[in-house]
């Protein structure tokens, strides 16, 4: 098995609101049809409250992601069709094949379309030039992953994906992508709920430069749905 991540970027020709619809609707069913299961469905759909309420949890180029569709698929070679699909509700979409590492568990009894409560950070970013390999992974995946339950200490799940290879033209060279969720919105708008101590987001901000590239890094909360 194996799981795939794609994003579906911003379209003046379709309204987000219909294509959360939908993506929650009948994209559900065609995606089964065509092999996909555990579905998560992503939707920027609190751009504007957080712009207005707590601005510093958009980052980078935030506006160019609207909708992430994340499943597992017992074939990559099947992709095709999927990929066709995904690319007619709303325009471009970059895709990523990934492997999943779930640092902090969690039930999803609101399966069903029905949507997850609180808010998903979603977010992905490339690795550093003069980073080599093994010390990114080693900076990304044992000292950051171990430090942000520190970091976040309110969060409720951690999802971590290592990109294995991208799958679409012209996808942008992410190495990482993570989904945080919080379990109430304010442990995710007010500071003092979102970071752990002034020490602890010290270390963070000394730790980025050796896993994460900054000219191209994104993160941006999203609504969250799932359906086996």
């Amino acid at each position: 098995m194996e799981k795939f991540v794609y994003m579906i970027g911003s379209s003046e020709q379709v309204l987000l609101v219909d294509l959360s619809q939908q993506l929650r609707s009948s994209a559900i069913t065609q995606l089964r049809e065509l092999g996909a299961f555990n579905i998560t469905i992503n939707i920027a759909d609190m751009n504007k409250q957080f712009k207005a309420d707590a601005a510093g949890r958009l980052i980078g180029d935030w506006q160019k992601v609207q909708a992430v569709v994340s499943f597992w698929h017992n074939c990559l070679d099947s992709r095709d069709p999927i990929e066709a699909y995904l690319a007619s509700l709303a325009g471009q979409i970059t895709g990523y094949l990934v492997t999943e590492s779930v640092l902090q568990t969690f039930d999803p009894v609101w399966e069903g379309g029905a949507r997850r409560p609180g808010v998903t950070q979603f977010g992905a970013n490339g690795k550093p030039d003069d980073v080599s390999d093994e010390d990114f992974y080693h900076n990304w995946q044992v000292d950051h992953s171990a430090l942000s339950f520190d970091l976040h200490p309110l969060r409720w799940s951690y999802v971590r994906d290592a990109v294995a290879r991208p799958l679409t033209k012209n996808a942008p060279p992410y190495r990482a992508i993570v989904a945080e969720h919080f379990h109430e919105l304010e442990d995710f708008i007010d500071d003092s709920r979102y970071f752990g101590s002034a020490e602890v987001v010290q270390a963070m901000i000394a730790e980025i430069p050796g896993f994460c590239d900054v000219n191209n890094m994104f993160s941006v909360p999203m609504s969250e749905y799932f359906f086996k």
